[in-house]
Formats: structure tokens, C-alpha cells, sequence
């Protein structure tokens, strides 16, 4: 068995994609007052003590009060989230990490442990929300590096691409909706209208939460 004997995970933050859809980098975006790359990172802080941001070479950003992180580097930023993971887990001090997006400022904490949790045993565990794998809210394991690196060589930037590799296991909507009913944790921001949106959310302080879309 592969469970994580002391509950411990690391949360990847990847914060280099390039934003094409909004037209401008997401992590640095306001949205109530704070960048969407701070509140993913101040969720993450609350169930986690290991918090690894990805960026790009370019890239600078002002760490989070309450937040913590360290930064990775990632070396192939025109290959999509699997090279973004890749870089992740180089860092993680934890042999468990759940990877999500700068901008899912929505995302809750419960979902984070919820997610980390079914990664007993396999060494992905990704949920499903319809008919759709959502592999921007799921758990990696470090072990897991070769597969990643083998596919980043092939010419594969999918993080999907991993699942026929590696032992996984899927996540039901349900138990997802056990933490956040309305699945806020899978909002991502890559519209003008979805910043928006998320702006309207926090501003209102309700509970934060979230399918987040893979945006290489």
C-alpha cells in the first residue's frame, strides 16, 4: 500500500500558464482585493505545511501573507501542465502532492484533503465530474516522475496522459460534493466573465470553495 502514514501532502500551484484566453498572465489578476494566485496559495496553506508554486523563467510574484511558498521553475512552459507537474514534483517535500491551478481562487481546503485522501493505495487519484476527468484538482505521487518525464519526451503535454501508465484511482462527483456541494473548488478563471464572477463570490465573503480546464 502506498497510503500517506502521517496525512502529510504537498499542494503544487501551477502558475505558468499563459493566460491566452484572458489575455494576461492569471496568477497576478485581482480579484477582491488580492491576486488569484493568493487565494489558491491561502487555501492551500490551511491543510497544508508544503506549498510549491510553478512559474516560468519570466516570471516574479510577491509570496502571500499567510501563505508560504517555495518556487519551481518550470524549463518547458510551452508543454503544458504535465511539464508544469514535472517541475512540481522535483520540490515537494512530500511524497504526495495535489496539484491545482493559480486560478482556482475558490478551492477549499476540504477538497484539497478530500482529493489527497483517496490517494491510498495508487499513485494518481483524479475525480470525475460527469463524464470528465479533472486532472487540475488531483493527487500525484513523486513516484510517478519517470512516466512524467517519458511522456514530456514523446511529445505529450496532457495530464491525462498519464492515467493508462500508473496505478489510479477515479474520484466520484459525490464525494467531491460531500465537501463542496456546488463544486465552487473547479472554478477556474479564463474569461473576463469568470474573473468576474469569482470577484462577485469572494467580494460577497461566502464560504470559498470549485471543471477546471487544462490551460497550457
Amino acid at each position: 500500500m502506498m497510503a500517506q502514514a502521517d496525512g502529510k501532502f504537498s499542494v503544487i500551484i501551477l502558475a505558468g500558464g499563459f493566460g491566452r484566453r484572458l489575455g494576461r498572465d492569471k496568477a497576478m489578476c485581482l480579484a477582491a482585493g488580492r491576486p488569484l494566485l493568493h487565494w489558491t496559495a491561502l487555501a492551500a496553506a490551511a491543510v497544508s505545511d508544503d506549498i510549491v508554486v510553478v512559474r516560468r523563467e519570466d516570471q516574479e510574484f510577491l509570496t502571500a501573507l499567510g501563505a508560504p511558498w517555495r518556487e519551481a521553475t518550470d524549463r518547458r512552459a510551452e508543454r503544458g501542465p504535465l511539464a508544469g507537474l514535472e517541475a512540481g514534483l522535483e520540490q515537494a517535500a512530500h511524497e504526495l502532492a495535489v496539484l491545482i491551478a493559480c486560478d482556482m481562487p475558490l478551492v477549499r481546503g476540504a477538497v484539497l484533503e478530500a482529493v489527497a485522501s483517496e490517494a491510498a493505495g495508487v499513485e494518481v487519484a483524479m475525480p470525475m465530474v460527469g463524464e470528465y476527468a479533472q486532472p487540475m484538482l488531483a493527487a500525484y505521487r513523486r513516484s510517478i516522475a519517470p512516466q512524467v518525464r517519458s511522456l514530456l519526451e514523446a511529445g505529450e503535454g496532457r495530464l491525462r496522459a498519464l492515467l493508462p501508465l500508473v496505478g489510479h484511482r477515479l474520484i466520484s462527483e459525490a464525494a467531491l460534493r460531500r465537501c463542496d456541494p456546488e463544486l465552487e473548488s473547479l472554478t477556474n478563471v479564463n474569461r473576463a466573465e469568470d474573473l468576474a464572477r469569482v470577484e462577485r463570490i469572494l467580494s460577497s465573503e461566502r464560504p470559498r470553495a470549485g471543471g477546471a480546464e487544462e490551460d497550457a
